[in-house]
């Protein structure tokens, strides 16, 4: 019951920190590659966010198939 409890405090305490760090870094980023010329532009907290989820994922796969061998 206190895990329960515990986790449900923590995805609370990570909603609201992801809420806040969105309205925060709410500026424009332009995004490109040297040999492209075309540029997107994004939120600089969505290009955060997806760096650090693809980190996580790039991570979680390393994980998994390192245990496997």
């Amino acid at each position: 019951m206190f895990m329960k409890l515990f986790s449900k405090l923590l995805f609370i305490i990570f909603f609201f920190f992801v809420i806040f760090f969105s309205i925060a870094n709410s500026e424009k980023v332009k995004l490109g590659m040297w040999p492209f010329e075309s540029k997107i532009i994004i939120p600089l907290f969505f290009l955060i966010l997806i760096s650090l989820t693809a980190g996580i994922f790039i991570g979680l796969f390393i994980s998994i198939f390192s245990k496997r061998k």
